[in-house]
């Protein structure tokens, strides 16, 4: 409730696309995990699509940004 995670989250972003060079980062979290999909949006991370996880069938939700939508 501080704000940590979305500092760590926008700095990790930060150095993914600006000093390790990548065009676009995903982000997967579970359904129903509010507090992970406000940050992500927070970031200007994109609702992307829905799907399983492979081997315990929970639903998970993947978020994208590319490195075009970015704002630092």
């Amino acid at each position: 409730g501080q704000g940590y995670a979305s500092e760590a989250a926008h700095a990790t972003l930060e150095f993914a696309l600006q000093d390790r060079g990548l065009d676009r980062v995903i982000s997967i979290s579970q359904v129903g995990d509010a507090a992970s999909e406000n940050i992500m949006r927070k970031l200007g991370m994109e609702w992307e699509r829905e799907t399983a996880h492979p081997v315990y069938g929970r639903p998970l939700r993947v978020h994208a940004i590319d490195l075009t939508e970015f704002e630092a």
